[in-house]
């Protein structure tokens, strides 16, 4: 069925409006706060939503509608907000993911079993280094039973290499400031993959010259879903970029990976022309390339798995 945009236009903002009221919950020690959805009934499980860097959790909030349907599947859902700056690896991002799941978990009586966590870029990685910590050193909080990611880079080595193209290239005034800006956080928080190759394979979440992967071993038993989207047209005219640079490279070379080692739950969903900001901006690095029905209904049937 065929909409027209102005249809669409008033479906979303309708749904955003009378969707169920989010709680704000802050804290008198931290400016970081969170925003939470709780169903009317016991809740069942519980989401964590993860922003992009940078991103404010309102932001995310009015991009996607997956607290909604959980909602009615009685799933709570928490959006996190980070005020206060945090450390390259997300070492204080994940304290702060403990800390509020811990409450909601005492609250609501969830089981641990049933947390899944998720994001876009940053937010992914988030995801994916805290379930991967989790499982290595088991030291966190919870095992997610399940985590999501949109388009996160996985590989730092090969994100340094990427920088280091972006800024060479020159191409586009938007890449070359980013570029710059993760190559120096990068480089201050791990040094040159040349001379600090070790470390590199101890902080990435993936590395790809790694015949197991590095990290990302230790995910065979999480249930993962990545979605990425090339966009490789708009990527050529927009960032002077090429299918080296893009994060779905490292994306597919992890899955395939972990695929191979034999995990069973490692589901790759690759788009097309779906990334559309807020702004009705098209980029392929969106929230949009996630279908938020698809996303809740592979995470219930990992829930479920735990009955």
């Amino acid at each position: 069925m065929k909409y027209s945009f102005l249809t669409l236009l008033l479906i979303f903002f309708f749904s955003k409006t009378f969707s169920q009221e989010a709680e704000k919950v802050t804290f008198s020690d931290s400016k970081n706060f969170y925003y939470r959805i709780v169903p009317e009934d016991q809740p069942e499980g519980m989401i964590i939503v993860l922003p992009g860097g940078g991103e404010s959790a309102e932001r995310v909030m009015n991009q996607i509608y997956l607290e909604e349907l959980a909602f009615d599947k009685n799933i709570l859902v928490l959006f996190p907000n980070w005020e206060e700056e945090g450390d390259f690896f997300f070492k204080e991002d994940q304290k702060f993911l403990d800390r509020i799941a811990k409450d909601n978990v005492e609250k609501y009586k969830i089981p641990k079993s049933k947390i899944s966590i998720g994001g876009l870029s940053g937010g992914g990685m988030l995801a994916v280094t805290y379930a991967e910590t989790a499982v290595r050193d088991k030291n966190t909080y919870f095992v997610p039973n399940s985590i999501f990611a949109i388009d996160p880079p996985l590989d730092y080595e090969n994100m340094y290499y990427r920088l280091e193209r972006d800024i060479e290239r020159n191409f586009s005034e938007a890449a070359v400031n980013e570029a710059k800006m993760f190559n120096k956080e990068l480089v201050a928080a791990i040094g040159k993959p040349d001379k600090n190759r070790e470390k590199y394979l101890q902080k990435s979440m993936f590395t790809y010259r790694d015949k197991d992967g590095g990290n990302a071993k230790y995910l065979l038993k999480i249930p993962i879903l990545m979605y990425t989207e090339p966009g490789i047209i708009w990527e050529m005219q927009n960032r002077g970029r090429d299918l080296y640079d893009l994060n779905c490279t490292d994306i597919t070379a992890m899955m395939n990976l972990l695929k191979l080692k034999g995990h069973k739950n490692a589901d790759l969903i690759i788009t097309n022309d779906r990334g559309i900001r807020p702004e009705g901006i098209r980029h392929p690095h969106s929230w949009s390339i996630m279908d938020s029905e698809e996303c809740l209904n592979w995470i219930i049937k990992h829930f479920k798995s735990q009955q």
